[in-house]
């Protein structure tokens, strides 16, 4: 309960930290909501070193109602301000329990390699398709961005071949770039937050086909 408590205590104090900071620079919503994600993701990317299943499911289940009642009250603006509808905030920590219990404690890489998609790819895209509109789509009456798609191809791509050699898993370029263009389309087509509980878990898929099918 110590670790549990302390990873709560941790987060919560991101949240507030990121609040800060968006109040004190004027930072924008979406900037300031992907710091948090990013944040969050490495966070979670040492969860499987420290925490059980069941410890992670907790901590799961504790985020998913602090996230729930700080958007109903309006604390943490820093994460909850956008000018769209977006379930992203609360489905995180559900992406985070499917892809625990799809992957640990046996395939802590791919777990890992799911967070660090999910966190930075996702952000870049984002972050790129709001500021530059480049060839805006609308998907379910949201929009998205061929701009902020090619971010995340691009930043998949570059996280993939660095986890890749880190770890010292052997997969050839046109492997990346493949497994790089299913997450793109995935999350290309997902709207309203739901690619922060598929993105994880599909990259830890994809990662787990080519490894051990090609």
């Amino acid at each position: 309960m110590i670790l549990i408590s302390t990873y709560v205590l941790l987060l919560i104090c991101l949240f507030a930290i990121t609040d800060f900071l968006k109040n004190r620079f004027h930072l924008d919503s979406n900037n300031s909501r992907k710091i948090v994600h990013v944040a969050s993701s490495i966070t979670v990317c040492t969860f499987p070193y420290t925490l059980s299943n069941v410890e992670i499911y907790l901590i799961c289940f504790i985020f998913v109602i602090i996230t729930s009642f700080t958007k109903y009250r309006g604390i943490f603006k820093s994460i909850h301000s956008v000018d769209r509808t977006t379930f992203g905030a609360e489905a995180y920590p559900v992406g985070v329990l499917i892809a625990t219990y799809c992957f640990l404690p046996l395939d802590k890489n791919a777990f890992i390699y799911g967070m660090l998609v999910g966190g930075f790819s996702d952000s870049m895209a984002s972050v790129i398709g709001k500021y530059y509109k480049y060839k805006e789509l609308i998907f379910f009456g949201q929009k998205k961005s061929l701009g902020g798609s090619i971010s995340f191809f691009i930043t998949t791509v570059i996280i993939s071949y660095l986890f890749f050699f880190f770890f010292g898993i052997e997969l050839s370029l046109m492997s990346i770039l493949i497994i790089a263009f299913i997450l793109t389309i995935a999350e290309l087509v997902q709207t309203f937050g739901v690619d922060n509980v598929t993105i994880p878990v599909l990259s830890g898929i994809t990662l787990n086909y080519f490894k051990y099918v090609t």
